[in-house]
């Protein structure tokens, strides 16, 4: 079928491995087939996760299969009617093997588990639901969780005039953004942690109390325990600063891991745990929730990016740019989201860094 944005066929980011076994990547076909039951979306945009850069080098833990298209968050409309909706519903894909297991988002269309789709809410465009996507959830869905943890009896026996505040890692990043926006908009102070001094004026605008580095906001020793700092703290970053955030949270507060940009690895003791009464909580966006828990928590964004979208950073980018861009995100170099338009021309001498 030709495509009514590019003229040509279907067409997307296509990852794989060449004889060498040597990483293959560019615009070209998509993959053939995909199982009956999946409904076609044609895109209109998608989200650029970091796990979306790491599909984009075939990491294994990630791209499950090959070849691949990435992207794990897509909007677009429905083909053809579809379980109640009719054909040109605006809808969001997310999760449910998209850009893992089956093929994702960064393409002119795509063929979609049923479990994935939910109609689009009325007052986020496609471009404004994918510059949330999976990180959004994951902010709301973080923010959820760790209220629902904390230990808010034993809290109120031991909090003064002034309640601790909580904290998000790795700020800079899109899903550290929404995070820290997410936090205030839930009532609770939240210091940034990020080491981009650039962006103090965007996350104070995202509704951070304090923008600090991570030498700032965490201690320097490595006692397993040190005073505390912190309710709650959202990760985004894992590994030794992860095991640094469970050394300086209160009693009966908790964590949320998200992301792993810093490592895999968690070098930490059990006595947070066993001397403070901490949790420590997962958080996965792409397989939790159900479908109708999914429809409550984009109604959630739509409110989100009403009170975000003037201060949120976020860069659209065409289909040519998607190697570059998950190249400076895997190295650290990108702020804000990224999306990904299957329409839109690179234009000539353009850096793919926001």
């Amino acid at each position: 079928m030709t495509n009514k944005q590019t003229g040509s066929g279907p067409c997307g980011w296509v990852v794989n491995r060449g004889a060498d076994g040597g990483v293959q990547s560019g615009v070209s076909p998509l993959p053939g087939g995909h199982p009956e039951e999946f409904a076609c979306i044609d895109v209109e945009a998608a989200g650029f996760n970091y796990k979306d850069a790491l599909a984009c080098d075939a990491h294994p833990g990630v791209a499950r299969t090959l070849p691949l298209v990435p992207g794990i968050d897509v909007a677009g409309t429905l083909r053809s009617a579809f379980e109640g909706y009719a054909a040109g519903t605006p809808v969001v894909a997310t999760g449910n093997g998209l850009g893992e297991s089956v093929q994702g988002g960064f393409a002119t269309e795509v063929w979609a588990p049923p479990a994935a789709i939910i109609q689009r809410p009325e007052s986020l465009s496609a471009t404004a639901a994918m510059a949330m996507g999976t990180a959004g959830l994951t902010a709301i869905l973080a923010v959820e969780r760790l209220r629902a943890v904390i230990d808010w009896e034993y809290q109120s026996r031991i909090q003064q005039d002034d309640p601790l505040p909580w904290l998000v890692t790795g700020a800079s990043g899109g899903v550290g953004m929404l995070a820290v926006a997410a936090t205030a908009l839930a009532g609770f102070q939240v210091i940034a942690c990020t080491r981009k001094e650039t962006l103090t004026d965007v996350l104070m605008s995202l509704g951070a109390s304090a923008v600090q580095s991570p030498q700032e906001a965490l201690p320097t020793d490595k006692k397993p325990l040190s005073s505390a700092r912190y309710l709650a703290a959202i990760d985004t970053v894992g590994g030794d600063l992860l095991a640094d955030i469970l050394r300086v949270v209160a009693p009966g507060g908790a964590v949320g891991s998200i992301g792993n940009a810093g490592g895999v690895g968690l070098p930490t003791t059990v006595y947070p745990f066993i001397l403070r009464g901490i949790t420590l909580a997962g958080i996965d966006a792409a397989g939790l929730p159900s479908r109708a828990k999914r429809r409550e928590l984009w109604s959630k964004l739509a409110v989100l990016w009403s009170l975000v979208s003037a201060s949120f950073p976020v860069r659209q980018i065409g289909l040519q740019e998607v190697g570059d861009w998950a190249r400076n995100m895997r190295s650290g170099h990108i702020k804000g989201r990224a999306v990904v338009l299957p329409g839109k021309k690179k234009v000539a001498g353009q850096n793919a860094r926001n």
